[in-house]
């Protein structure tokens, strides 16, 4: 048995976090997506909690994980702090626990890991902007839907719209149907193409919403997946299960900050997941506004 027979991943692939800072609201909030284990002879009770600098962090339960067993969770809001004056950066730490009761008192195992955040700010002269997708010329600049698994014929479709925008008077949204197709998996892709300057330091910036017609309890959204082609750049919920549970936030913004390659082709992909339990007739939409490429 290992000496600290628990884990914690804090993605796929493990990274450390970015943001931006233009635009972003005070306080600013703090969400990870985390995948604990249980390498012990015996059932635990877990718990994960964060320490570190300004941040404020609320504990949150996981529950039990069975003996060689593992349990994914996202944390929508996970810490919170006052929103920096400038470009920074600060380590934190992620701090899991196991318990040997289901009231949480008896402690036997803790194991922390511990990362990064990156504050930039995409507004600061010091930067280029060398792509600016916000839409607001009404054209879909570029980007392009697919159906990987699970739409009926047409769909994915994707279209400049004006019901949900962070800069008016348009954003981008990706609308997906699937009726005939029934239940089982559904896999929908935006994606672009484009190319990163040679210099030392890039950084696309996505802001991403995503959402129903109509709630349906019969529509379970597993992840979101940024990805450069077939590299993972960010995974937010957890990999791809018949469970009836909802792994991801809904019908809010998110923003993600994902490092770049220099001087590089690159096939920008957002990937929407999900699990459909029976037919259902509906739709679910990602919207995308104010989508940059910064460097310096």
């Amino acid at each position: 048995m290992l000496s600290v027979p628990i884990d914690l991943d804090l993605g796929d692939p493990p990274r450390d976090i970015y943001t931006d800072l233009t635009n972003l609201p005070n306080p600013c909030k703090l969400g990870i997506s985390v995948r604990a284990y249980n390498y012990d002879d015996v059932g635990l009770y877990f718990k994960v909690a964060g320490s570190g600098g300004p941040w404020t962090f609320v504990e949150q339960t996981i529950g039990l994980i069975a003996s060689g067993g593992n349990a994914y969770r996202n944390f929508d809001q996970f810490g919170s702090r006052a929103k920096p004056s400038c470009e920074m950066s600060e380590t934190m730490s992620v701090i899991l626990r196991a318990y040997t009761d289901s009231g949480y008192t008896n402690l036997k195992w803790t194991f922390t890991r511990t990362l990064s955040i990156y504050f930039i700010d995409s507004s600061d002269p010091s930067y280029t902007v060398d792509v600016l997708n916000n839409f607001d010329d009404g054209t879909v600049q570029g980007w392009a839907a697919y159906n990987e698994a699970g739409m009926d014929a047409g769909y994915p479709q994707v279209a400049v719209a004006t019901d949900y925008v962070l800069s008016p008077a348009y954003s981008l949204k990706m609308t997906s149907y699937w009726y005939s197709s029934g239940a089982g998996q559904k896999i929908a892709r935006l994606y672009k193409s484009l190319s990163t300057p040679n210099r030392d330091f890039v950084y696309a910036i996505i802001d991403v919403r995503v959402g129903e017609l109509e709630t349906d309890t019969r529509i379970h959204h597993k992840n979101l997946r940024i990805q450069n082609g077939g590299t993972p750049l960010i995974h937010v919920g957890r990999p791809y299960d018949t469970d009836v549970l909802t792994y991801i936030p809904l019908n809010k913004w998110m923003r993600i900050v994902v490092p770049l390659p220099k001087n590089a082709s690159v096939d920008m992909r957002i990937i929407l997941e999900w699990y459909v339990s029976s037919p259902a007739y509906n739709y679910t939409y990602v919207w995308i506004d104010d989508f940059k490429v910064i460097s310096k």
